[in-house]
């Protein structure tokens, strides 16, 4: 009996990683299609305009979403023999989701009026249209309950739609309005598609939720919030710090640099997403260490690859005018191992056993580092592009030594368990 659970068991973990691949491989593959297009159509600078918009309403987008992701995949893994409990989280979860969209104009607006940023401003205005689609979007349910096949169709049907769109239409440097508008229909046919699956497959139906919950969730989920901002921050907050302090074709070059990084990256990413229901479920030390082990080996391949092969990385990718940013991805390409530890372990291990105060007090702190590094770097006349570049790097650093000093005090690396 025991054996035929650990092979159900696997064959989940198989058939989860072949969809949460297909998921990540589509993503990816239609986005650097795309990058390699718009910026030979767009122009090095236009191209870093669309880029360094993209990184301000991301912000936005992850406060829609308000670190619902892991811990509500929690719930549903917890709750996922009760129908009635499934379409309360559901039903909170889509309209806590429907009024942070509504409120973030209102926020988008009161930014944009701080930090003075006028130029292109209807451009703002119509990439956060897309947060729509998050609000319908069911990653949770279909994660929770393990059958990711729904979202491998929605993902390849709304990314074969943007790509082929894009090429048809995008045809010239004056077409960034062009692309948003197709942006955003894709992602509203990812949130739609989505939901219907979602509707078909569990029969939902909605539930009138009580302040009780609404009050709870925010709660849960508050942690996760600013764990997925502190994170965000770093991210596309160093784009736009670059776009405003430097130059947009300095964006182009950051950008691509990193979208050569987290290529190899969304490799730990399905491994992460597929694991996690069944360590979580198992809580099994032993899995998770041997599932870092393999992790850390290939991780450090991909290191060495990326670092040898820099160039060719860059020209494939954005043509010959991007080699100049040669110098970039070979420093870049040192978060590759440290990023892949930092999405397993705290994942697979911080959340699945319990330490998820940890692994968010870890995202948290670096941000807080990562900002007050960049104030005093800009009061000090210090803040170049160089600074700013290997501020991030150290940050990443100081994180996944975070995760990996909580994982010690979890015992995840006890050899007795």
């Amino acid at each position: 009996m025991i054996s035929k659970i650990k092979i159900l068991s696997k064959n989940k973990i198989l058939e989860n990683f072949f969809h949460v691949g297909t998921i990540k491989f589509v993503n990816i593959f239609s986005k650097y299609v795309l990058v390699g297009y718009l910026i030979r159509t767009l122009g090095e600078f236009n191209y870093g305009t669309l880029t360094w918009i993209d990184s301000f309403i991301q912000y936005l987008i992850v406060y829609i979403n308000f670190g619902f992701d892991i811990f509500i995949v929690k719930k549903i893994i917890e709750n996922k023999e009760n129908k009635k409990e499934i379409d309360t989280i559901i039903s909170t979860v889509i309209s806590l989701k429907s009024i942070l969209f509504l409120s973030s104009f209102i926020l988008l607006s009161t930014l944009l009026y701080i930090l003075n940023v006028n130029q292109f401003k209807y451009l703002f205005y119509l990439m956060l249209i897309m947060g729509i689609g998050e609000v319908f979007f069911t990653l949770l349910y279909f994660q929770g309950i393990q059958k990711m096949k729904f979202l491998s169709i929605t993902a390849v049907v709304s990314k074969v739609f943007l790509v082929v769109s894009t090429l048809l239409f995008v045809t010239n440097k004056t077409n960034i309005d062009l692309y948003i508008i197709l942006l955003v229909i894709s992602n509203l046919l990812y949130g739609g598609l989505g939901f219907y699956f979602l509707y078909i497959n569990s029969n939902f139906k909605w539930v009138k939720i009580s302040y009780k919950n609404i009050k709870e969730y925010f709660k849960d989920g508050f942690l996760f919030y600013l764990g997925k901002t502190s994170t965000l921050f770093m991210n596309f907050g160093t784009i736009f710090l670059i776009g405003k302090f430097f130059s947009k074709s300095l964006v182009s070059g950051f950008d691509i640099s990193s979208k050569v990084i987290f290529v190899f990256v969304f490799v730990f990413e399905v491994l992460q997403q597929s694991f996690f229901p069944s360590i979580f479920a198992s809580q099994s030390k032993s899995n998770l260490r041997k599932l870092l082990f393999l992790v850390i080996i290939v991780a450090l391949f991909f290191n060495i690859i990326v670092y040898i092969f820099s160039g060719e990385f860059l020209f494939f990718l954005g043509g010959k005018d991007m080699i100049k940013y040669d110098y970039l991805l070979k420093e870049l390409s040192i978060l590759i191992p440290i990023i892949a530890i930092t999405i397993v372990l705290g994942s697979c291990g911080l959340v699945a056993f319990g330490g998820i105060k940890k692994f968010n007090y870890s995202f948290l702190i670096s941000a807080l580092v990562y900002i007050l590094t960049v104030f005093l770097l800009n009061n000090f006349n210090l803040l170049t592009f160089e600074n700013l570049v290997l501020t991030r790097i150290l940050v990443d650093v100081l994180m996944v030594s975070l995760i990996i000093t909580f994982s010690f005090q979890l015992k995840l690396f006890n050899n007795n368990i």
